[in-house]
């Protein structure tokens, strides 16, 4: 995980563009806290930054896809802090979604979820979540069903949730493979291999995305959704992301679509950056985190 500090304030009487008020970044390692320079050893999981622990600025928790670089992220960054954001990047990669348990996407999950208690001045949250970003986030949501009272003041300070090609289990298969390797038959290779190894392994994995899909769906939180996609994402099912988005209506969420005609897994932004970042920032205007 990395924490970037943004040098501006909340963002709440004026409407600004997307520029570059990177601020600065530090590091959340396992068992380690960001400061301002350097990390500090923790023993009990991640615990409160002297630097993070007295800000009041609203906090983004960006869950990346797959092999997400910086360079790819750094768009999402700004938009959030030109806004007064701090931003929380959180990266899932293959082996920890292949394997779940351990060090794996479940204690991933766990570390989010320790860094957002011990930091209870982000008091105005907003989840990110691009393509298994989502399952990260239905392992989050796992974590804090379990947990019960001890997430109860949690769930309120998420003000508004925003999922990019979001992939479900289902898509797992198709989607792992996709980002993985271009090469055609490497992809159906690995789509067999993971079929097999759902069944095979059905204890270590597929019981977890099963669980962690359930808890997605039965999504706990109130606050507004977008849910942004594409009809030509071949990773990102569109019929996967209505059904989700019906089911948190029927619970009585606010929820909106942003469906685009052409653009590709996760590269809405960069085919489309002005409706998307209008998109996201009307969420925003919503619940009073922009102008």
């Amino acid at each position: 995980m990395t924490l970037r500090l943004t040098s501006k304030q909340p963002l709440l009487c004026e409407a600004q563009g997307v520029g570059s008020s990177r601020g600065h970044s530090n590091p959340v390692r396992d068992n380690t806290a960001p400061t301002m320079g350097h990390d500090i050893p923790a023993t009990t999981g991640v615990e409160a930054a002297d630097d993070a622990n007295a800000r009041q600025n609203p906090l983004v928790v960006v869950l990346a896809w797959m092999k997400a670089k910086d360079a790819h992220l750094q768009r999402y960054h700004d938009l959030y802090m030109d806004q007064g954001f701090d931003v929380l990047t959180v990266k899932t990669d293959p082996m920890q979604l292949a394997f779940p348990t351990n060090k794996g996407s479940q204690y991933i999950a766990q570390m989010v979820l320790d860094f957002l208690l011990n930091n209870p001045n982000y008091a105005r949250l907003v989840v990110h979540a691009f393509s298994v970003g989502g399952y990260q986030m239905g392992e989050m949501l796992v974590r804090m069903h379990k947990g019960g009272s001890r997430y109860l003041d949690l769930m309120p300070r998420f003000k508004a949730q925003v999922y990019d090609s979001l992939v479900d289990y289902t898509g797992i298969p198709t989607g792992f493979p996709t980002a993985l390797t271009k090469n055609q038959f490497l992809r159906k290779v690995l789509e067999i291999m993971i079929r097999v190894q759902s069944v095979i392994m059905y204890p270590m994995s597929t019981v977890h995305y099963k669980a962690a899909s359930r808890a997605f769906h039965d999504n706990p939180l109130t606050c507004p959704a977008l849910m942004i996609n594409s009809k030509e994402d071949r990773v990102s099912g569109l019929e996967d992301n209505i059904r989700v988005a019906d089911c948190w209506r029927k619970k009585g969420l606010d929820v909106a679509f942003c469906t685009f005609d052409d653009s590709k897994h996760v590269q809405h932004m960069g085919k489309y950056p002005d409706q998307y970042v209008n998109e996201v920032l009307r969420l925003l205007r919503k619940v009073q985190l922009a102008a």
